[in-house]
């Protein structure tokens, strides 16, 4: 019996988000119940900026011996991958859009409606592709939650999620709130930020002027909060695929380039309206209950929560035909 080791690529700054992470994180927690070793080899901060990576830590130049290195990070190329993979046993990559050449034994692109043969010709021959939103790297606690979740989803519009990302360097919160106000609607707005967002103070200042507005940090069950809310305004990074899974109606943003397809896809299998900060408002009021209740079981079709389970399915299986099992 050998230990596997599997080492996570991936970094987190107020540029780019906690996004990486926290999914790589998701995926690390699966295979560590599973007698998996991992590690995370980031840049100085990217701890600071998520405070539950319990993992030990390394810098990318002093990465150790591993079986696997799983890849997220758009700032690295084919030629990282294939010194990364030469370095260790095999390479993972991890992706959201079909436009990047890849040096990998596995691919995990888990945007909804994405099929293996759009990285066919981006990917090695013999390369496993797990494509789709039945991938998406969900914490256990939105499986759990499901149920709970998409008992209450009739429940009118009495409380708002609002959650743009761990960083939010742009401050789109900020606008969001601002947003909510002008619509007049008599709503709770639960706010969620990381702890280390620049705007933070910012915000907290804002939602102070609102009658029902909270703003919470470093929030660890964040499942909870999505079963309690009748509607999330939100971004289409990986929250996206936790929002499905508990059938929460969206107005959607999109605040990266990179999230412009995930927008598309979603909103256009019915699971969210495409919003822009200057309509907000007027979304908003125009909301009905028939809408939420349309995209609610539109969002819940979309993910089930088990992606992460079969994601380590995969690559236990790919390290046991190597001959490296726990």
């Amino acid at each position: 019996m050998v230990t596997p080791t599997v080492i996570f690529r991936a970094d987190a700054s107020a540029a780019i988000g906690t996004g990486h992470i926290m999914r790589c994180l998701t995926l690390a927690d699966v295979l560590a119940a599973r007698g998996v070793a991992c590690v995370f080899a980031s840049e100085a901060g990217s701890a600071v900026m998520v405070p539950s990576l319990a993992y030990p830590v390394v810098p990318p130049s002093a990465m150790p011996a591993a079986h696997l290195v799983v890849v997220d990070h758009y700032g690295l190329d084919e030629a990282d991958e294939a010194m990364l993979g030469a370095s260790a046993g095999a390479l993972m990559a991890v992706d959201d859009l079909p436009t990047r050449v890849h040096r990998c034994a596995l691919l995990l692109d888990q945007t909804h409606g994405r099929r293996a043969e759009e990285y066919a010709e981006l990917v090695p021959p013999d390369c496993l592709i797990l494509a789709g939103s039945d991938y998406a790297l969900l914490r256990p606690q939105f499986g759990a939650a499901r149920a709970t979740a998409l008992a209450r989803r009739d429940c009118g519009l009495k409380r708002i999620l609002v959650s743009l990302g761990g960083s939010d360097p742009d401050d789109v919160t900020g606008a969001v709130l601002d947003a909510i106000a002008a619509s007049g609607l008599d709503v709770a707005v639960e706010v969620v930020m990381g702890a280390a967002a620049p705007h933070l103070e910012q915000v907290r200042r804002r939602a102070a002027t609102l009658p029902q507005a909270r703003v919470q940090v470093g929030v660890s069950d964040m499942a909870a909060l999505m079963v309690e809310a009748d509607l999330a305004i939100g971004a289409g990074g990986g929250t996206a695929w936790e929002r499905c899974c508990l059938g929460l109606p969206t107005l959607m943003l999109t605040i990266a380039d990179n999230q412009r397809d995930v927008v598309r896809l979603v909103t256009g299998a019915g699971a969210a309206q495409a919003a822009t900060l200057p309509s907000l408002a007027r979304q908003l009021r125009e909301l009905t209950p028939a809408a939420l209740t349309s995209m609610s079981a539109a969002a819940a079709r979309l993910c089930d929560g088990g992606g992460a389970d079969r994601v380590a399915d995969a690559i236990m299986s790919f390290l046991s035909s190597k001959g490296v099992s726990p």
